[in-house]
């Protein structure tokens, strides 16, 4: 379609487009008058930055270096949702964490100012030259850092483009390479296909540190607790990446304490054959209630896939050696 360009995620990074005859409730200039005005001079960096990974935290390590060079203020303009949610409707968009957490992660780091920006048509409307004319008169940029392969604007200008068209010759536009791990480009969609394969230790090498999943704890069947292994069913509080079925060595975070857990994730094949998908932890050595109260799982290894036993005693017994392994992983054995 003529005058038709998708917004597409790579290596972390968001191509910005136009979708011609689309339009917004926010106007560009809506757009901006949302952002608080800062005094300048600040470099900025923009993108989802979902998980806040090893590629996301080396382009912010560069974004407060420049800033430190320049005697200038950091900013991240943080996109709330990932723009292809927007650019298709209906499309299952997930996350490995939602804003708050990723804002909070962001001025843990020392980013001075975190904007957020709601993507739509304003913003896509944008070209790379308006938007960049604009970061300058309501914040004062004087440095824009983008990561590997990034592009801005409807017209879809990179690091490059910018620089060569000397049309905003006083500011330095700068790109940050990738990170590798295991032979692989750091990425949030590698981390979300490690993620749903089970794969948790690529997963948190590439994070630097421990995927982990965030819910109110629901009542359950109690099915669990019947046979010894009293279970938190976990409800996620957003759209947030699942991994594989299987039973997993996890810790669990109540109360700001941290507990020991095996977790089971999948239909509960044993009991029904058409159950829906749970995520169920048994924390160890754990006495109290924990319905209603918010539990965060970190992902340390998963164990094996999701069996149906043929009776509730071989769930058991399995059961108890799942517990004795998922002891053994967390205390560094195994």
């Amino acid at each position: 379609m003529a005058g038709f360009h998708r917004a597409i995620e790579s290596n972390g990074w968001f191509f910005l487009g136009l979708v011609a005859g689309w339009r917004d409730v926010m106007s560009i200039t809506e757009l901006f008058d949302s952002i608080d005005a800062l005094e300048g001079p600040t470099v900025a960096t923009i993108g989802t930055f979902d998980g806040v990974h090893l590629g996301h935290q080396a382009l912010l390590q560069r974004v407060q270096g420049e800033a430190a060079a320049r005697g200038a203020k950091s900013v991240a303009l943080v996109f709330r949702e990932q723009p292809r949610a927007f650019i298709k409707p209906g499309t299952s968009v997930t996350y490995l964490s939602d804003f708050n957490t990723r804002r909070d992660i962001l001025n843990e780091m020392g980013i001075d100012h975190v904007v957020q920006l709601d993507f739509g048509s304003a913003i896509q409307q944008l070209s790379s030259d308006d938007f960049i004319t604009a970061l300058q008169e309501r914040i004062g940029l004087v440095s824009l850092v983008l990561g590997p392969g990034a592009l801005i604007g409807s017209d879809r200008a990179g690091v490059e483009q910018l620089t060569a068209t000397g049309r905003h010759s006083d500011i330095d536009f700068l790109g940050v390479p990738s990170i590798v791990v295991d032979g692989e480009a750091v990425s949030s969609s590698v981390i979300r296909i490690a993620i749903v394969s089970g794969n948790c230790k690529l997963a948190s090498k590439m994070l630097g540190r421990n995927y982990s999943i965030s819910g109110v704890v629901a009542s359950g069947e109690k099915r669990g607790r019947e046979i010894g292994f009293p279970t938190a069913n976990i409800e996620p509080e957003f759209p947030v990446t699942i991994p594989e079925n299987g039973i997993y060595a996890t810790v669990a975070e109540v109360d700001g304490v941290m507990h020991n857990a095996a977790t089971s994730i999948g239909v509960r094949p044993t009991f029904e054959t058409d159950g829906g998908r749970t995520i169920e932890a048994f924390l160890l050595d754990f006495d109290g209630d924990l319905y209603t109260k918010r539990l965060r799982l970190e992902f340390v290894k998963r164990l094996r896939p999701e069996v149906a036993f043929e009776s509730v005693e071989q769930l058991v017994e399995q059961m108890n050696q799942d517990v004795e392994l998922t002891r053994q992983i967390l205390a560094g054995n195994n």
